[in-house]
């Protein structure tokens, strides 16, 4: 007989009996269960994590401060509230934070549990191992207390419990034992804070456990001691926070948003810096070759890093752990980062983001509308609101929420921070380098934005946005919209791409006219010229050129712009100030007597006039505005950037136009009279500021004489005449509208119809000017051979007369050109005029030519020689007694 505890033989018998019951569980311990249940790799300290992210040294410090301090119960704010949801978009260093949060906490001593999720690892992106992992940390962090015993003791009243769910395994293997361990009353003094720390939550490939876990732990937080914390960190994630707003969880849990932390650029910029220099130093040690410096990269490249990054530090770890490669100059690739220099296939430097990045679009449930959002958005779009976009699109309302809401890590739709009486729902990129993606075929493959094309569809959901809002009582509101200013941003990339039939179309049945006529009423039209009305002129002429069997579209609109503008006109030409605006626009820059006129103001807007207006200028004839850098005189297209001045440019030099809108002599005599009295208000600028002052030639390069140093002349290119104010729009310096006043008389004379009015106008500023007893013409005589005698004899002692008596000789040259005296003579008085005591623009005569020429070749004016004062003086002898036939 052959015998054993459950196997009996007897004879050729053989008999075996299987036992059920509580014995079996002998076989493997309790804590072997555990074990067996446990991730390892999802603690903090695991080597499957080795070297896990953590905050570079001195970032990051007000928020860790900030969860520190709730913690152990410092922030009287939310020490309440023992649940903490940290919140950041992909990329931001939510497990960074985390990781630093329990090796601070180990540094003070702090009890840890922690459970990293990773959506990569098999192991640890689901929820199955999470209580058991947390349970087993528990475990060891009070070994042979009421814990431990708890533990084991519940595994071994239920073998299966980890196949239970969150709940039960959370309150019975965590909530109990804990439970049981601090109601000891021994353990009330000086009792340390539990941390529970769980990480990465969307990184749970199943939305459910999401939505259990959260529930699970705002659920079981009441029962807890009141020292024990539980920190979660995850993207904002749709199934997250909705189960964090739900009723039950908003209550008991305070919410941290790493999207609001105002510290994270210059966190970044520190991390970049210090990288940069480990790296620097790193390589000049060990090269033979050219070394970097100290001085690399500079600010100026960490500054673009800082502003591709967007607060999110994956941007800037994944450019640094790129450039570090100690197999290739760091130089060099960070060249490749900024777009200097190709790549490689296989070496690109965003690789790990654009993974990133796709991981997240995979998770939209509907991935064209989502990317022809975005593409509108990348339209310098980020002042749309979400109402707008949805308008534009002809999506329904709330749609966008429903849209982005797999996609909050990558882009929310939120308020704006510093407006908080304003509810409308903006749409926020997080991610900078999102576009850079989005715009790469190569990069985003299948979710690859083709902006020219896209441009086109939305270029024609504006026009019909706009034709629509012409019957909305609002309509006026539309001037100031962000639909306006999208298709002004945007309407040149029309050129480069195929005009689809739907645009034409919405070009062809625009109604413009009815667009137009609500903001003469409101004093809008101004915007709308520039913002709408240019660019949809441009529009059109693409149209027109791309095809020119198109060109009845831009035939039809001009006609229908040109019905709305000629009552205006005609009110132009029919009163004097206006008359002034459309003659000089007209002559724009064309003549040294008209030039663009600028204030101090950036090279994108023109003024054509020195003179503020009362009555409105409807038109915008006196604000010409230009796109790109300085203008730029043709004479066969004076106005290349302003589509719409063309235009006018264009009705007013067509012979078929009414009468009542054609320049006539007699427009330039109205515009004449109006410069003369707005010349009127000046006169005190001759007598109490004199504009050039006698004394010894000056060296060139003498700026102590120059009286003013911050009037620019510019002439720049094929004649167009410039001319910068030192003064702001609203500076009142009249030495300075003196002289462009001035010019434009010398010029608007000679062209005039022969008003009584108008040499009566010239007699009486040429007396004012001359009636001085110091002048070079006597009171009594203003004409005739003994004023020029007078003259004469004064002009052989010109270096004894004041410079008041200067100025009043140069001006009674100009108001004696009424009788055409200075049409031969014209050009060199421009100079005498421009120049009166402005020595700065010579100082530049090496490097520019001062005035143009008829050949555009010719360097410098051979009457500036030596000495700026002297050439003056030369150049004004000359004109007088040419003017007065001295021998």
């Amino acid at each position: 007989m052959i015998s054993s505890k459950h196997i009996l033989i007897t004879g050729g018998q053989i008999s075996q009996y299987n036992y059920h019951g509580q014995a079996s569980l002998d076989n493997k311990a309790a804590i072997e269960i555990l074990m067996d249940a446990v991730a390892p790799s999802a603690f903090h300290d695991s080597g499957a994590r080795f070297d896990p992210p953590k905050c570079h040294p001195q970032t990051r410090v007000k928020v860790l401060e900030k969860i520190m301090g709730w913690i152990v119960g410092r922030d009287e704010a939310t020490v309440v509230k023992r649940f903490m949801w940290l919140s950041g978009a992909a990329g931001a260093g939510k497990s960074a934070i985390a990781q630093s949060t329990i090796e601070l906490g180990i540094d003070k001593g702090l009890l840890l549990a922690s459970f990293f999720f990773s959506r990569a690892d098999p192991s640890r992106n689901h929820a199955g191992p999470l209580i058991a992992t947390l349970a087993y940390q528990l475990y060891c962090a009070f070994p042979e207390t009421e814990v431990q015993t708890t533990i084991l003791s519940t595994i071994k009243q239920d073998p299966l419990i980890f196949k239970k769910s969150l709940q039960r395994q959370f309150s019975s293997l965590v909530v109990q034992p804990l439970r049981t361990y601090f109601s000891s009353d021994r353990f009330t003094r000086h009792r340390v804070p539990l941390v529970i720390v769980i990480d990465g939550l969307d990184e749970c490939v199943d939305r459910a456990s999401q939505k259990a876990i959260s529930t699970c732990l705002a659920g079981s937080v009441g029962q807890l001691d009141p020292y024990i914390r539980i920190l979660v960190a995850s993207r904002p994630e749709h199934d997250i926070k909705m189960s964090f707003s739900s009723q039950n969880l908003k209550d008991t849990h305070t919410h941290f948003s790493l999207d609001l932390d105002d510290e994270a650029d210059a966190d970044i910029k520190l991390y970049l810096f210090e990288h940069f220099a480990q790296i620097q130093d790193g390589f000049d040690n060990r090269t033979s070759g050219k070394k970097l410096g100290h001085s690399w990269p500079g600010e100026e490249v960490v500054n673009t890093l800082v502003n591709k990054s967007s607060g999110q530090f994956i941007y800037a770890s994944t450019v640094v752990r790129y450039v570090e490669s100690t197999r290739h100059r760091p130089d060099h690739r960070l060249e490749i980062v900024m777009n200097l220099r190709p790549h490689n296939d296989g070496d690109h430097p965003f690789a790990e983001l654009d993974a990133l990045y796709t991981m997240i679009l995979e998770s939209s449930s509907n991935i064209e509308k989502v990317l022809h959002v975005l593409s509108l958005y990348l339209m310098d779009s980020n002042k749309l609101r979400c109402s707008e976009i949805e308008k534009l699109l002809s999506y329904d309302d709330g749609e966008l929420d429903m849209l982005f809401c797999d996609l909050g890590s990558l882009v929310q739709l939120s308020k704006v921070k510093q407006d908080s009486a304003n509810s409308e729902l903006f749409l926020h990129i997080l991610h900078a380098s999102l576009g850079d993606y989005l715009l790469d075929a190569a990069r985003s493959k299948r979710f690859y934005i083709n902006i020219r094309h896209e441009v086109i569809g939305h270029i024609t959901h504006l026009l019909h946005y706009l034709a629509s809002s012409c019957f909305s009582p609002s309509h006026a509101a539309v001037a100031s919209s962000t639909p306006l200013y999208i298709f002004y941003n945007n309407i040149h990339l029309c050129h480069y791409g195929a005009i689809s039939l739907e645009l034409q179309q919405a070009a062809l049945h625009f109604p413009l006219k009815k667009f137009l006529e609500p903001y003469t009423n409101a004093g809008q039209y101004w915007h709308v010229a520039e913002y709408f009305v240019d660019s949809f002129l441009e529009l059109l002429e693409t149209i027109s050129l791309q095809d020119s069997r198109l060109s009845y579209i831009q035939d039809h609109q001009h006609k229908a712009l040109e019905s709305f503008l000629t009552p205006y006109i005609e009110q132009y030409i029919a009163d004097s100030m206006l008359a002034s605006v459309v003659v000089l626009f007209y002559h724009f820059g064309s003549h040294r007597f008209v030039p663009v006129v600028t204030f101090n103001r950036p090279s994108t807007v023109a003024y054509t006039t020195a003179f503020s207006l009362r009555t409105p200028d409807i038109l915008s004839l006196y604000n010409v505005w230009e796109l790109h850098g300085p203008v730029i005189y043709d004479p066969a297209h004076p106005f290349r950037h302003s589509y719409y001045h063309k235009y006018i440019r264009g009705l007013l030099r067509n012979p078929y136009q009414p009468a009542n809108c054609i320049l006539t002599p007699d427009t330039y005599a109205r515009a004449a009279l109006f410069c003369f009295k707005k010349l009127g208000t000046m006169n005190h600028v001759m007598a109490s500021q004199p504009l050039f002052e006698q004394q010894e030639p000056a060296a060139v390069g003498n700026e102590e004489d120059d009286p003013f140093p911050t009037l620019v002349y510019l002439s720049e290119g094929n004649g167009q005449w410039s001319f910068e104010f030192s003064q702001s729009w609203h500076g009142d310096d009249d030495r300075e509208r003196y002289f462009i006043l001035l010019g434009h008389i010398v010029f608007l004379l000679p062209r005039s119809g022969r008003w009584d009015a108008l040499i009566a106008a010239c007699a009486e500023h040429k007396a004012s000017y001359i009636s001085s007893s110091d002048g070079p013409f006597p009171d009594n005589s203003l004409c005739g051979m003994s004023c020029r005698r007078t003259a004469s004899e004064n002009l052989r002692s010109h270096r004894a007369l004041s410079s008041a008596a200067w100025n009043r000789a140069y001006a009674s040259l100009a108001f004696s050109s009424a009788s055409r005296i200075l049409l031969e003579t014209e050009q060199d008085l421009w100079s005498l005029l421009w120049h009166t005591s402005f020595t700065k623009p010579f100082q530049e005569l090496k490097y520019r030519r001062i005035f143009y020429q008829q050949s555009p070749k010719d360097s410098e004016p051979p009457i500036f020689a030596k000495h700026i004062k002297q050439q003056f003086n030369t150049l004004v002898v000359r004109q007088l007694k040419t003017y007065f036939s001295i021998a």
